[in-house]
């Protein structure tokens, strides 16, 4: 249904598939927001690409929980998410929630990686 991946570039890449049903859209939401303020504490921002292209358009209810997300991807202004989508009405649907500039809705994931990480310096591994 859905992962997780930190990655070393300071990047949280997520997954997510299949529909939703509350429980396991409550679920989602806590761990979204643990990895969140993982990153933030570890990079002192959040950058995340949630790819949603296996993801079917939701139902009513399940959005409705989700319409608490953009407070918890976006804190700062150094905070950006991008979200990959498959298609038109499923951008239509997820736009509806992006309600900041730094909170972005895609078609091509290529140009969601390339959006998310403009203008950030990523860390250097060591």
């Amino acid at each position: 249904m859905f992962g997780f991946n930190p990655r070393a570039s300071g990047v949280l890449e997520v997954t997510i598939s299949g529909l939703l049903n509350l429980d396991e859209a409550d679920r989602y939401i806590t761990e979204l927001r643990a990895h969140v303020e993982t990153m933030r504490r570890k990079h002192g921002y959040s950058l995340v690409l949630v790819d949603g292209r296996e993801n079917p358009v939701q139902p009513q209810y399940v959005m409705a929980k989700m319409e608490t997300l953009p407070s918890i991807l976006i804190t700062n202004d150094k905070d950006r998410a991008a979200y990959v989508v498959v298609s038109s009405l499923a951008k239509l649907q997820a736009q509806r929630l992006s309600t900041a500039d730094q909170l972005q809705v895609f078609l091509s994931a290529s140009a969601a990686q390339e959006w998310l990480l403009a203008n950030h310096v990523m860390p250097v591994a060591s």
